[in-house]
């Protein structure tokens, strides 16, 4: 892989990203990931970007808040922000036609930018933030903690109680005495503010649109990926949109939680290299 950074403003944000080129790949498409709350683009989505195949170049874009990217002025609530920093980003490359892969906070992102915007591409979404649950009661109290969270955050950005409270909602079955942990806190720490604001946008989003997000179906082909080691709340609504969607499939990843993205590259890698190979 050959990587480009780039570094610009655009009409609401200084951006920052990264495009890898692959002269092995197997086609010319191109693929945007988009990262979680908290950790930068580069860092979140390097291991599995190693074992991608088949995209000619991959965009990994910091959204606003997260890695080098900042808004030009406070957004407003809700992810629409976020959508409106990757138009500005994709029109200033001139990348019209591509791929999608979001995982947790950017997968929310990238529901809303994408049904704003024509697209006939693939869609991935690794663990997205509104797919936590199909019973609209568990969806609202994950939204009310994620407020709750962003506010202690906002006061005291050097606390670690309210990582380790976002921590035991989204991965309750992780090892909380290895050094992980507190390697994870550390760079949810390096971006406070920034994942503090992605935390109350997906807030904002859930309390808004609950009945939505609970009876999404996929518009496009593509493939949403949950851990084993995930709630079984997670699982029933991504089984229930892969039964909805055509062209849809829902993939679990042994022996992953939430951090799969970090910790089974591989195996997300191989899934999303099969869809496109399918296509």
């Amino acid at each position: 892989m050959e990587k480009h950074p780039l570094n610009f403003r655009s009409d609401h944000c200084d951006q920052h990203a990264v495009v890898l080129t692959n002269p092995a790949a197997t086609t010319e498409r191109r693929l945007v990931l988009l990262h979680g709350a908290g950790v930068a683009g580069e860092l979140s989505w390097t291991y599995v970007a190693n074992y991608l195949t088949g995209w000619r170049e991959i965009l990994i874009p910091d959204l606003a808040g997260m890695g080098k990217s900042r808004f030009l002025s406070a957004p407003a609530a809700g992810v629409a922000p976020y959508a409106q920093q990757l138009d500005e980003l994709t029109r200033a490359l001139d990348w019209q036609e591509f791929d999608v892969a979001g995982y947790s906070f950017g997968g929310i992102v990238a529901e809303h930018w994408l049904r704003s915007r024509p697209f006939n591409g693939l869609c991935f979404l690794l663990e997205p933030a509104m797919l936590y649950a199909a019973d609209a009661y568990v969806l609202l109290n994950k939204a009310q903690l994620y407020q709750q969270v962003a506010e202690q955050i906002v006061v005291n950005p050097a606390d670690s109680v309210p990582y380790v409270r976002f921590l035991d909602s989204v991965s309750p079955a992780r090892n909380r005495q290895d050094k992980t942990e507190q390697l994870t806190i550390a760079r949810l720490q390096a971006n406070a503010l920034g994942f503090a604001q992605a935390l109350a946008a997906v807030s904002t989003a859930l309390q808004q649109h609950p009945d939505y997000y609970l009876n999404w179906v996929s518009p496009w082909p593509g493939a949403s990926f949950a851990g084993s080691l995930s709630e079984p709340a997670m699982h029933e609504r991504h089984r229930q949109l892969a039964a909805a969607s055509r062209n849809w499939q829902f993939e679990v990843v042994d022996g992953a939680d939430h951090s799969l993205v970090f910790t089974r590259p591989r195996a997300i890698a191989a899934v999303m290299n099969r869809c496109l190979a399918e296509r």
